[in-house]
């Protein structure tokens, strides 16, 4: 054994050198001494040094007793299975010589908690004890079963901590005795006696769980069954989780039914559950068994505690929970908007989200549902506008996830009117934080009969960066601590109260967490000055640069005349801003400055005491100025715009008498008269659009026989208004000279056409030149006079109608068949030109009356 010890310690095979004997033995009781020596076998010399490890532990000293002999001594060892190695030291080297392992261990204690039980339908007795410590040693166990006259019925010797006894050795009425003796190597302990009676050690039959069913709040109903009567017993079960250790018991609520509920269950785990059943109280007999008993007469009598006549547990079950949907209702608040125009009113839903350990799955959306109405919200919001109708007063919140949807959450709609809880004070802890109170019903008459039942409290205010939190408190609660507030800055803090008639009007109150000096100072300026005195006025600083409540204002005032410093002046932060200051005019306003429970903040803007100087001619000046421009720059526009000039122009036509703007052409301007006179010159350059006051060109005039010359008709003109054709009389009939030249007919200058764009024609010709007119009944064009040209085409009928060039008629007519161009001569004006067709566009002109001649316009 030393050599495999060696062999193990070392990792090769090594020879042994020696042999380890122990006092008293290998066997040893832990925690007693023992004396080992370790002996050579091999030659001795002075030069070897005896070693022992106690568990690769040096054990020192060492008592040489001989050359070849060393004695260790070992005290209070309490491992119990110790290793011992003996080691030689020569020459600065160590060499192994044997080792030896002990063994350690305790006399067994006295078998406790003896019991005995069995089932109607088993054939044994099951018999069970404590053996009590731990041994370390082989124990085994004798077990005697003896009558209640002492007469040994059975025994056995077991190794294990349980036996079992054939019932077919025992009578059901009989009471019988028990004794379970244990030993080993160190010692023997004898158990007090176990006394009892077969029928009082019969335990129920071991249900079956037939039915699990789970819950959508967290639970399970199991149902079990049994062959026993349902009147004898009652269920028990436990559960644990699949990889847990702790089990956890449920009772059913009615005995003999066999429905039990557990709670506090996990979504999606998976659950190990068992059941047994067990006597009831009331079924007679015991309901539970002995444990142990002492012989203190030739009668047996019970002595100690006893155990509950149950069954065995069954066989266990496996199930996986289901996802679980919220059990807890939304916190919920609203925000009254507007009404539109159909009389919809905008409310704002606000909820807080369900706690993610109050469902498992995934949350959906929200449900806000009105009377018939139901709106669905986005699952990463916390609120939802909805419209509602007037007649609408409640709306129900509730949160849908994957294994179901969170009880509605009822909000109120309707204010009730009544005032809100009344302020009483707050408390401010320097840590962003404030401290609010209230009381409720509100001072007044009618005390809370009015007010209707209190429901619970809300309470909101506005976290930067405009954000609205809100919180609802119980009923109980008239207190509040509001936290996350930043220092120096506002909040508007308001507290309602929700009872049976509806929500209460706000009480709300301006607060500061924390208070820091201003930031800047207010403005000055002057509003009034007399002798030695100013009335100042100053702006409110913005909320932002108060940082706290403002409590005064310093006024800071130097006088450059006098040696002595500045002084100040201090007024009420609840005052009005505006002031009178004895203030000469060598003085100057330094500034002004805010102050609150912080301390004060910087100078703001000053001012000077002294009036300021207007200067009259100044003034004066700037109006003269802005006269001048005006006209200017209406002259300049009225010189460059020459569409305002022309409308100007129409504008005073239309508005004065014709008489007035008409401008009669003068004969003695006419070419004609130049022409007789010798001063005209015929220029081979034609203007593009000709004055609209000139006569036409003038053409070389041939002589032609009287016969062909132009002979009147003789059907009469019809008689038109004076000066509806310009250049015609309102005679009825005008007839040529029967005889002599042509040039006898007078002639009198008149204004020619305007000539027309190709976009206005119509068919891409200018005024004058050759084109096809259309064929136009007479009847379409009016009466006019019908001539013949002696050597042209005969006119078929001719029309007046108004020209583009004010104060001018122009002449329409058809021409003949077979003729392209026509021409009229009437009062001297010989007249030609073509039509387009729906527009009325023409000139007015005359030729030399050779065909193919050119047109003058």
């Amino acid at each position: 054994m030393g050599s495999h010890l060696l062999s193990a310690t070392f990792g090769t095979k090594i020879l042994e050198r020696g042999f380890l004997t122990v006092v008293p033995a290998q066997e040893f009781i832990l925690g007693s001494d023992l004396t080992v020596y370790c002996h050579l076998t091999e030659k001795c010399s002075s030069s070897i040094h005896l070693i022992l490890w106690l568990d690769k532990v040096t054990v020192e000293p060492e008592q040489r007793i001989n050359c070849t002999t060393a004695r260790f001594r070992l005290t209070n060892l309490r491992t119990p299975e110790p290793v011992v190695k003996c080691l030689m030291r020569m020459e600065g080297r160590s060499y192994a010589v044997t080792g030896l392992r002990l063994h350690g261990g305790l006399p067994p204690d006295k078998p406790t908690d003896v019991y005995c039980e069995t089932s109607r339908d088993s054939g044994v007795l099951d018999c069970r004890w404590d053996q009590g410590q731990k041994t370390y040693l082989s124990t085994s166990y004798n077990i005697s079963l003896s009558s209640e006259n002492g007469t040994q019925i059975h025994s056995v010797h077991e190794q294990r901590e349980n036996c079992q006894v054939p019932k077919t050795l025992l009578d059901e009425n009989e009471n019988y005795q028990l004794t379970i003796t244990s030993y080993n190597t160190k010692g023997t302990s004898k158990s007090e006696p176990f006394n009892f009676c077969v029928k009082d050690v019969v335990l129920p039959v071991t249900p079956l769980i037939v039915q699990i069913k789970f819950g959508n709040d967290s639970s399970a109903s199991l149902r079990c069954n049994s062959t026993e009567s349902s009147e004898l017993i009652h269920y028990l079960a436990r559960l644990r989780t699949g990889n847990g250790s702790i089990w956890l018991l449920a009772e059913e609520a009615r005995s003999g039914t066999g429905q039990l509920r557990v709670e506090g269950l996990n979504a999606l785990c998976e659950y190990e559950f068992q059941a047994r059943a067990c006597y009831s109280a009331h079924a007679g007999g015991l309901t539970s068994v002995p444990t142990s008993a002492s012989r203190s007469s030739p009668t047996s009598q019970v002595i100690s505690s006893q155990r509950p006549r149950c069954s065995k547990w069954s066989e266990p079950v496996r199930r996986v929970s289901p996802g679980k949907g919220p059990s807890l209702k939304l916190q919920v608040w609203r925000i009254l908007g507007h009404h539109d125009d159909s009389g919809l009113q905008n409310v704002t839903v606000l909820w807080k989200p369900s706690p993610q350990e109050d469902y498992s799955g995934t949350l959906r959306c929200y449900e806000v549902r009105a009377a018939s109405k139901t709106d669905i919200c986005p699952s990463d919001l916390s609120l939802c506008v909805v419209q509602v109708s007037p007649d609408v007063h409640t709306l129900w919140v509730s949160a849908v996830t994957s294994y179901g949807r969170s009880p509605p959450a009822a909000v109120q709609l309707i204010p009730s009117g009544v005032p809100g809880p009344a302020l009483k004070r707050t408390l401010r802890d320097g840590h962003g934080s404030v401290v609010l109170s209230w009381s409720w019903p509100p001072p007044g008459p009618g005390g809370s009969g009015g007010t209707g039942e209190l429901v619970s409290y809300v309470t909101e205010w506005t976290i930067r960066p405009a954000e609205l939190r809100w919180n609802i408190l119980s009923r109980d609660q008239n207190t509040t601590l509001i936290g996350g507030l930043f220092a120096g800055e506002r909040y508007n803090v308001s507290v309602y109260a929700v009872t049976t008639k509806g929500i209460s009007k706000p009480s709300s109150l301006l607060v500061y967490s924390e208070e820091k000096r201003p930031l800047s100072g207010p403005k000055v300026s002057v509003v009034d000055h007399k002798a030695g005195r100013v009335l100042i006025q100053w702006e409110e600083l913005p909320v932002a640069c108060q940082r706290g409540f403002i409590t005064s204002y310093t006024i800071y005032v130097r006088t450059l005349s006098s040696s002595l410093s500045e002084h100040n002046i201090s007024v009420s932060g609840s005052a009005p801003r505006r002031v009178w200051l004895d203030c000469p005019e060598d003085s100057v306003i330094l500034g002004l400055s805010a102050s609150n429970s912080a301390g004060e903040g910087p100078k703001g803007e000053g001012a000077t005491c002294k009036p300021s100087v207007t200067h009259p001619i100044a003034g004066l000046v700037t109006a003269l100025v802005l006269t001048i421009t005006f006209f200017s720059v209406a002259a300049l526009i009225f010189i460059c715009w020459s569409s305002v000039r022309k409308r100007i122009k129409q504008s005073c036509i239309s508005w004065g008498p014709s008489w007035l703007v008409e401008n009669v052409p003068k004969p003695e301007d006419s070419k004609a008269n130049a022409l007789l006179k010798g001063k005209y010159v015929e220029t081979s350059v034609r203007p593009s659009r000709p004055n609209s006051h000139s006569d036409p060109p003038l053409s070389p005039i041939e002589e032609i026989p009287w016969e062909d010359t132009l002979l009147l008709p003789t059907r009469p003109w019809p008689v038109q208004a004076p000066g509806s054709w310009p250049g015609l009389t309102a005679e009825t009939e005008r007839p040529l000279p029967a005889e002599g030249p042509v040039e006898s007919v007078s002639y009198k200058p008149h204004a020619p056409c305007i000539e027309e764009d190709k976009e206005e024609t119509g068919h891409g010709g200018v005024c004058g030149e050759q084109g096809d007119v259309p064929d136009t009944p007479a009847q379409e064009r009016g009466s006019g006079c019908s001539l013949t040209l002696n050597g042209f085409p005969k006119l078929s009928s001719l029309y007046g109608a108004d020209g583009d060039v004010p104060n001018m008629r122009s002449l329409g007519f058809t021409e003949g068949s077979g003729s392209r161009l026509s021409g009229l001569l009437c009062s001297g004006v010989f007249f030609g030109g073509a039509e387009t067709e729906g527009q009325g566009t023409m000139c007015a002109g005359y030729s030399t009356g050779g065909e193919g001649d050119p047109w003058r316009t």
